[in-house]
């Protein structure tokens, strides 16, 4: 068995393969004061079945606390993408080096789970809009403050709106102050998705399939109506397949 992990700014996400059957996902607060006891908690049940680890991280002192956990569970050393192995995917940026290995992990999952040229919207922190080309290559990308970024400084930096929990809005209109925020984040963020991404499909990638993922994909995905796929464990399943190329 596999045990994937994607280490975010919010929270992170872990999956574990049973070959190419995603057996079980969870997500523990990037935050947590007892990420050791989380994780054991939630691997218990399969730390003696599991062969491999392999991460993506954007977060480089996160990255050096669950390596050390993992091995002490799990008794493997972790692969890391970006250090100890590729994405495979053709990096175009300007400075290779300012790509999050995330991106470039959704950008393989992306291109060969559904079809080759994608434009990928990542819901998470920040909102990431990439494009992954005819030719396999990542050829860059838009970002822009998430959600949760966004509801935070709303509350913080006025004096009347209120502190607000994400979920699904009532409507588009709202008829009191946490409805029309709320509406304003699902509704605002949609369409900011729609917007960007046909653009971009205009101007680089006219067949491209838009696949939406990340922690607030399955709250906003169904809303963006460019949205081809929705899947929350897109960056998962990226690094089941490069894990597939890897004597690990």
């Amino acid at each position: 068995m596999l045990l994937a992990i994607d280490i975010g700014n919010t929270s992170i996400h872990s999956g574990i393969f049973n070959k190419k059957v995603l057996k079980k996902t969870f997500r523990i607060s990037a935050h947590s004061v007892s990420l050791a006891k989380d994780y054991r908690l939630k691997l218990r049940p399969y730390a003696g079945k599991i062969d491999s680890v392999i991460i993506t991280s954007v977060v480089p002192g996160a990255l050096e606390s669950i390596e050390k956990i993992i091995k002490k569970i799990i008794k493997k050393d972790c692969v890391v993408v970006g250090r100890d192995a590729d994405s495979g995917i053709k990096n175009l940026y300007s400075n290779p080096r300012q790509v999050g290995t995330d991106r470039l992990v959704n950008a393989r999952a992306a291109y060969e789970l559904y079809g080759g040229e994608c434009v990928i919207v990542d819901f998470g922190t920040a909102i990431t809009i990439d494009i992954v080309n005819k030719k396999k290559q990542y050829i860059g990308g838009v970002i822009a403050p998430g959600p949760g970024i966004s509801l935070w400084a709303l509350s913080e930096k006025t004096a009347l709106l209120p502190k607000v929990a994400i979920k699904k809005p009532k409507g588009i209109l709202g008829r009191e102050t946490k409805e029309s925020m709320l509406a304003g984040i699902v509704y605002g963020f949609s369409s900011l998705c729609d917007g960007i991404a046909n653009k971009l499909k205009k101007k680089y990638c006219r067949n491209a399939k838009v696949v939406i993922t990340g922690g607030f994909s399955e709250l906003i995905g169904p809303y963006c109506e460019s949205a081809d796929k929705i899947d929350a464990d897109l960056t998962l399943k990226g690094l089941r397949l490069i894990s597939e190329g890897l004597n690990v």
